[in-house]
């Protein structure tokens, strides 16, 4: 009798505990163009309710990178949510080249939708805000794990950018909301036929124009009159100030208390994508007093979500991870000034020299093929081969030949150029080593150019030389990001290990004892898995 009585205890013990990992809220934090050495950088600026609650309650991998090349928006965020790299979830870029329609593709673009909005009919056929959804991740996400896991589990996405939440949740959330042109916010029938109720309740009562109402200033450094900008660009400049990040904050945590996250007897899953640090890191560069303020006022913004958290959920009761989809490299005149290698790379003639060097090679004349019959567009570091036109004209053998010759002719095309590949060494060698695996890594063969090549550390592309900065190479500067995990059962600590950004989802999949994202490479992060 006592033996079938421990028996019965220990099953009911096994069974609540089960029960209470499985009842969590797990929020995902994504902060565009966020660098690592951010988190120290500003940190005396901090106060101790936001990033420093992370890092001292929390778990820190301070070591973390994308193990793939471009590092854009789109592929990163795509990333964190699958737990794979593009050669396997398919967004190589923020837009690509498809050589089969001959079209450019945006990330998170679908004609086939129209957009949901505050509007007179509830939704605007012509407005291209919302033809948005996830057709194009090619792989499941965390969320999606978490539907299929238990269906009455709940999954949002939000972001001021429309692929900051949409790849984030992933295929199967509940709704995806983010901010249009003229700062309202807005999804996509893929999702509803309408908006709920609440959040044009949340619109009313806090709209864009309400944050722009006071000037964005820092001691003597700057002044921008806000009310001013909004009256002569429109609400949507919002995205370009902090006040974009409050707003987003305050959104989170309306949307947490409307949908009672955390309330029910499923895992619920958000994650948000603090975008206005990427408008302004672009605009202004990181060593600017700009990004500074930014980052002192994201700071609050976090402070006030985690403590929303911890009073209505309890910190035991949630999982809160805190991450970036790329850095941002210094700015080029930054770089000169300090007397460090950079500068600006032009592929305004690119096409032509490259097209005219083939056709010497070949012993053909501009009257035999021209520059677009050769090659069909240049864009992300890739070219594109005409490859119809050459196996008509020319033979299938010559695509190989003409591979080739690219990838030899651009090496010492310009001093800018690193390395060079072609599309045969990237499908049948497996590299191991940077930058070659991070290069093979963000290949996808049916969506990839036939070659692709790199910069030299600190240069970028000619277009930012009036001013600003980008991100999308494969050094560190781009790729080394911080990844910080809080709630629940998660030990304080910290490591320098070598850890990679596809091992978010993993993580969470273990510590929520689900499957992986089916396309999922990465491994679970044991520091806090065992």
């Amino acid at each position: 009798m006592k033996k079938t009585l421990l028996i019965i205890i220990i099953n009911l013990q096994f069974f609540y505990s089960f029960s209470q990992e499985k009842k969590i809220l797990v929020v995902g934090i994504v902060v565009d163009q966020m660098r690592y050495d951010y988190v120290y950088r500003f940190w005396e600026n901090f106060n101790n309710s936001g990033f420093k609650t992370l890092v001292n309650e929390g778990y820190f991998f301070r070591n973390t990178h994308f193990s793939f090349m471009p590092t854009y928006t789109g592929p990163g965020h795509a990333t964190i949510a699958t737990g794979t790299t593009p050669s396997n979830h398919g967004i190589i870029a923020n837009n690509w080249f498809d050589r089969y329609s001959k079209e450019n593709i945006y990330c998170a673009g679908d004609g086939e939708m129209h957009t949901i909005c505050n509007c007179d009919y509830k939704f605007d056929i012509i407005s291209r805000d919302g033809q948005m959804s996830p057709k194009h991740l090619l792989t499941s996400t965390i969320g999606d794990q978490i539907k299929l896991f238990d269906d009455n589990s709940k999954v949002f996405g939000i972001s001021l950018k429309d692929r900051g939440a949409i790849l984030s949740a992933g295929h199967s959330a509940d709704a995806c909301y983010w901010m249009n042109k003229e700062g309202e916010w807005i999804s996509s029938s893929y999702y509803m036929s309408e908006l709920p109720k609440w959040i044009v309740d949340f619109q009313t009562k806090n709209s864009a124009k309400s944050y722009l109402a006071k000037n964005w200033s820092l001691d003597k450094k700057f002044n921008y009159n806000l009310d001013s900008l909004s009256n002569f660009e429109g609400n949507g400049i919002i995205k370009s100030t902090p006040h974009g990040n409050s707003i987003l904050a305050d959104l989170a945590i309306e949307l947490m208390k409307q949908e009672k996250l955390g309330k029910n007897e499923s895992t619920d899953f958000l994650i948000l994508s603090f975008s206005s640090t990427d408008y302004i890191g672009h605009k202004y560069g990181p060593h600017s007093p700009e990004i500074e303020d930014t980052y002192n006022k994201l700071d609050n913004d976090i402070a006030k979500i985690i403590s929303h958290i911890e009073k209505y959920i309890g910190k035991e009761n949630s999982l809160i991870f805190l991450t970036a989809d790329h850095g941002v490299v210094s700015e080029p005149s930054v770089l000169t000034s300090k007397k460090i290698p950079s500068g600006y790379f032009s592929t305004r003639n690119l096409k032509s020299d490259l097209a005219e060097h083939i056709r010497d090679r070949l012993n053909l004349s501009t009257k035999d093929i021209s520059d677009n019959e050769l090659i069909l567009n240049v864009s992300n570091d890739q070219i594109f081969l005409n490859r119809d036109f050459i196996m008509e004209n020319l033979g299938y053998e010559v695509i190989e030949k003409i591979r080739k010759i690219s990838v030899d002719y651009l090496i010492d095309y310009h001093p800018a150029i690193k390395k060079t590949y072609h599309y045969k060494q990237l499908e049948e060698s497996e590299y191991l080593d940077a930058p070659n695996s991070l290069i093979q890594k963000g290949f996808n063969s049916k969506r990839s150019g036939d070659i692709i090549y790199t910069l030299e550390p600190g240069w970028i592309n000619f277009s930012w030389k009036k001013g600003g900065t980008t991100h999308g190479s494969c050094f560190s500067y781009d790729t080394h990001v911080p990844l910080l995990f809080w709630g629940g059962n998660i030990k304080k600590g910290h490591t320098d290990r070598r850890t990679n950004v596809k091992d978010i989802a993993p993580t969470i999949a273990q510590i929520l004892k689900i499957s992986h994202p089916n396309g999922s490479t990465g491994n679970p992060l044991y520091e806090i898995t065992e």
